[in-house]
């Protein structure tokens, strides 16, 4: 019988895990964010964030395709028209800074 390890592998958190992200284009709000998921937003100026959708779902809105959101993205640079990719993950375990849906409203 074979003995018991002491030092257990430490197990990665989800957002550790090896995962190829997609960009989401047909995908509605809702799909894209849940407690197993999470959206990050992508400038083509190199600016990567977390994205906190809250806002736009409490207004009813997770029934619209993601790509209808995009050009209500605005980069700290400026620019207009980022895109979001989907993470596996709870939204917050990336380290990366979170923008708010609720501070992009025109």
């Amino acid at each position: 019988m074979p003995t018991p390890n002491a030092n257990p592998r430490a197990t990665p958190r989800a957002c550790a895990s090896v995962h190829i992200p997609f960009e989401a284009d047909i995908e509605t709000l809702a799909e894209c964010v849940g407690p197993d998921r999470h959206l990050r937003m992508l400038c083509d100026c190199g600016e990567t964030a977390e994205f906190d959708a809250t806002a736009w779902l409490e207004r009813r809105l997770g029934d619209i395709s993601i790509v209808n959101f995009t050009d209500r993205l605005r980069c700290p640079c400026g620019r207009r028209q980022g895109r979001f990719e989907v993470w596996p993950g709870p939204a917050g375990c990336s380290g990366l800074k979170t923008r708010f849906a609720a501070s992009l409203y025109d």
